[in-house]
């Protein structure tokens, strides 16, 4: 029985830190990509880039698709 208890806290020893550092990566990743919103939504000009960008993508495709 002490042996079963003995692999449990060692798994969790060995468990914690993997799962640490796993979530303040996750956390990083979250706050990084955050920042760029908020840096895309000061731009006064996205909503117009971002609709060229759907019209070009949209041209693309239908060029993609005419070609095939």
């Amino acid at each position: 029985m002490s042996e079963i208890i003995i692999i449990l806290i060692l798994g969790a020893c060995i468990a914690w830190p993997i799962w640490t550092v796993r979530k303040y990566k996750q956390a990083l990743k979250e706050a990084a990509l955050d920042e760029a919103w908020r840096e895309v939504l000061k731009d006064p000009h996205y909503i117009d880039r971002r609709r060229h960008e759907e019209r070009r993508l949209v041209n693309e495709a239908r060029g993609n698709a005419a070609n095939r």
